[in-house]
């Protein structure tokens, strides 16, 4: 395919690109805001782009939230993911560059591979003197890689989405193994050996994004100005792609919350997750990423799931009791989007009337994605950035 019409992009000197892929619940938002916040303490100037497959990203509003304030600017891509949205990317960085950023960073959508290919080539060919990459990174849970990798447990998904996820491992420069404070040491040894087996040209790194263990190597790594993005699929069935995409339903919602007495909203967030969760259960829809945010008055408190025999996870500001406020709820599970739709609807109406409060639906978009349609695709090796 082409590769479009250049852009006059302008820059004193070229900006370090640091994208993050990796599958749904992996921690891609808690690493690029840790990321960010060591950035920030060595004196560098940062830009993030999120990206998701229609508005009402609570991820946007987690990172705003973390990071604004500290003069990080901030950019979505949504409607589609960077590799269909290409120019729209482009865009959203251009706006970042007014702002003059040493260090770019992005965090393409959950169920998204062939990065190299559809964003990294072209953005080499067409902006190399404005924009130089750093190694690529894939990050994984210890679950997932057990479920879809290794097949150690029994997985609900359907064989196209562990496709998908060996995709994305299989064009990473750095393969970053988060939340390695939930399993043992010899879990953690026995994993970073499987990984290391079956991908020996690859730097295998274990991290905590949460409380920031793992983080400094990591950087290190990326700073180390090597060049980035390199790793080409040399083949991607789009078709098996497209159905694990479409394996999972896709829910956001914007809901507004108003009640006569206040609520706890760490309460009202948990209620609601659980509830979520066991409906889920009953129906044996798996969880990708569960994920909602309440924000009211400059505050912000999110909740986070990734597996259904999770629990959830209370992160952000404590809010205490609040009488209204507006809650932006992410579901990723395996259902077809009128189930999910019909199940999350039942949620929010059953725990609204158990917390004697008014849940009022201002948005929801619910659907299986598109099939993937790249405008531009290389699959040629682009010689390194200077």
């Amino acid at each position: 395919m082409g590769i479009g019409t250049k852009r006059n992009i302008r820059v004193d000197k070229p900006v370090k690109l640091i994208f993050v892929g990796g599958f749904l619940g992996s921690g891609k938002t808690t690493a690029l805001v840790a990321l960010a916040k060591r950035l920030l303490t060595q004196g560098k100037r940062v830009g993030i782009v999120t990206n998701d497959q229609s508005d009402n990203l609570a991820d946007t509003v987690i990172v705003r939230e973390l990071l604004s304030e500290l003069g990080v600017a901030i950019e979505e891509v949504v409607a589609g993911c960077f590799c269909c949205k290409f120019d729209d990317l482009i865009d959203s960085m251009e706006k970042i560059l007014v702002h003059k950023p040493d260090i770019l960073m992005g965090e393409p959508v959950g169920s998204c591979t062939d990065f190299v290919a559809a964003v990294a080539n072209p953005i080499k060919i067409h902006y190399h003197e404005a924009f130089h990459f750093a190694p690529f990174t894939t990050m994984v849970d210890p679950d997932r890689v057990r479920e879809l990798l290794l097949a150690e447990k029994e997985s609900t998904f359907p064989e196209e989405v562990a496709y998908l996820f060996g995709k994305q491992l299989e064009e990473a420069d750095i393969l970053v193994l988060n939340k390695v404070d939930l399993i043992s040491d010899q879990e953690r040894k026995e994993i970073v050996a499987a990984l290391t087996e079956r991908y020996p040209e690859k730097e295998i790194l274990t991290t905590v994004a949460r409380n920031g263990q793992g983080i400094d190597a990591w950087l290190d790594s990326l700073l180390s100005g090597r060049p980035g993005a390199n790793t080409i699929l040399s083949q991607l069935d789009y078709d098996r792609y497209a159905r694990a995409e479409a394996a999972l339903g896709w829910l956001n919602a914007a809901i507004k919350i108003n009640t006569a007495n206040p609520v706890a909203i760490d309460e009202l967030l948990t209620v609601l997750m659980v509830e979520l969760r066991d409906a889920f259960r009953r129906e044996k829809g798996e969880i990708g990423h569960l994920k909602a945010v309440f924000t009211s008055g400059g505050k912000s408190m999110w909740i986070n799931l990734t597996k259904l025999d999770g629990e959830p996870l209370i992160s952000g500001m404590e809010v205490g009791e609040i009488n209204r406020g507006t809650i932006i709820l992410n579901a990723r599970v395996q259902l077809d989007p009128e189930h999910l739709e019909s199940i999350t609807r039942k949620a929010i109406d059953k725990v609204a009337a158990a917390c004697n409060t008014t849940a009022e639906i201002d948005d929801l978009q619910c659907f299986s994605p598109a099939y993937p349609d790249p405008p531009y695709l290389v699959r040629e090796t682009v010689e390194p950035q200077g």
